[in-house]
């Protein structure tokens, strides 16, 4: 994890789904093109489940993030519709 925090990055049918961990204030938060759509305060380390809604051609969509948070590592994930998303660590 950077000193910072930490960013992951998906796409799905040209929109931009980021999880983003904020070291500074505390924060895991899920973005929809860049928009927040879900945040929680992570003061002590926990598991977090963000959701959030993505409408794409009229139809939606339910984006599903996942931060299975241990004491040494964290396990990260973005599901929409229940089918995992390729995320990439960008920070």
């Amino acid at each position: 994890m950077a000193i910072t925090g930490d960013r992951y990055v998906g796409e799905y049918e040209g929109h931009t789904i980021e999880l983003v961990r904020n070291k500074w204030d505390k924060t895991l938060a899920l973005l929809i093109d860049g928009k927040k759509v879900a945040s929680e305060s992570r003061l002590f380390p926990h598991n977090i489940t963000l959701t959030g809604t993505l409408e794409h051609d009229g139809v939606q969509h339910i984006v599903v993030a996942q931060a299975d948070e241990h004491l040494f590592s964290t396990k990260d994930t973005i599901d929409i519709d229940g089918n995992p998303l390729a995320l990439t660590k960008t920070k």
